[in-house]
């Protein structure tokens, strides 16, 4: 591993973990306060983020959803299948409640590709990671995010009100982050463009969903403080380790060449993204289990990353 890689990962991470400590700063400070990161983080879940999913999505090119490559389809099936594995693990061997379990195969199956991977794959692969990243970022809002929200409604529902279970999916249906991207992707996919000057304007808010997640994380870190607990050591490994690795042993078996064993191993080696945080905030689940899991994997990933780079380069 060169220095280079060393230094760029390291400037990958830095400003996610500024942000956070920010937060944690404004949360010592007693400027912000365990509601009002609540607060903050309905700002996210309302606005800013169906926003930002929805501005990006639609400039998306029509050509590049269109001809996924075998590199396209790992990925997708990687990320769709690290979060389908740990989630029926966590629920019915570890025997963890549906919103703990929804919680933690999402840290292990979203890595924070649109943070952390826009400045890592660019420097590594260039033009191409354009392609990568959306792929990642498509699979994760279309299939993931809309069936964490479905299932943490019907988790951490009232129980003692008489409410169907389609009645709870319905809800979450309706949720802006749930149909937002998925109406982007019907757009793209019929070649539908919405104005720049639109486009830029919804996104102006959603640029900040990054920023303000990452505060409200930082709050909850000093409000509910780091725990490392097993659940949190297993999902790390998980996320930072044991998904990337799988995928690299996985490819080489197939007989995909070194370079596109490259593009998706980097690519999910990649740390937790906020968005398990996001969520647990949104449903007052979870929180610091998911702050302290998303602070460690950050943290570790400068020798994850690095090992995986040094591995595939």
């Amino acid at each position: 591993m060169t220095q280079n890689n060393i230094l760029l990962i390291l400037g990958a991470i830095l400003p996610v973990i500024i942000t956070v400590l920010i937060g944690y700063i404004s949360g010592k400070r007693k400027d912000f306060n365990w509601q009002q990161a609540g607060d903050i983080n309905k700002i996210v879940m309302l606005y800013a983020l169906p926003l930002s999913i929805f501005s990006n999505m639609v400039m998306t090119p029509r050509h590049i959803v269109m001809s996924m490559g075998p590199v396209a389809i790992a990925i997708i099936l990687a990320l769709i299948l690290s979060f389908l594995i740990p989630l029926a693990i966590a629920r019915y061997i570890c025997k963890r409640s549906l919103a703990l379990s929804t919680l933690q195969a999402l840290a292990i199956g979203s890595p924070a590709v649109p943070f952390i991977g826009t400045s890592v794959l660019a420097f590594l692969f260039g033009t191409v990671s354009a392609s990568l990243i959306t792929v990642s970022s498509i699979t994760q809002n279309v299939f993931q995010l809309p069936l964490v929200m479905i299932l943490m409604s019907v988790a951490t529902g009232d129980k003692s009100q008489n409410i169907s279970f389609a009645t709870r999916v319905i809800n979450a249906i309706k949720q802006p982050v749930v149909w937002s991207p998925v109406v982007a992707l019907i757009l793209v996919l019929m070649d539908i463009h919405i104005p720049e000057t639109v486009s830029m304007s919804l996104g102006l808010l959603g640029k900040a969903s990054g920023g303000l997640a990452l505060f409200a994380a930082g709050i909850v870190l000093y409000t509910r403080s780091i725990v490392i607990t097993s659940a949190t050591i297993i999902t790390v490994i998980a996320r930072n380790i044991l998904v990337p690795g799988a995928c690299y042993l996985i490819l080489l078996k197939m007989g995909f060449s070194i370079e596109q064993i490259k593009q998706v191993v980097l690519t999910m080696a990649i740390p937790v993204g906020s968005i398990a945080i996001i969520i647990a905030m949104q449903y007052k689940s979870g929180e610091q289990e998911m702050a302290s899991t998303m602070a460690l994997s950050i943290i570790t990933s400068i020798i994850t990353m690095g090992a995986f780079i040094f591995l595939t380069f």
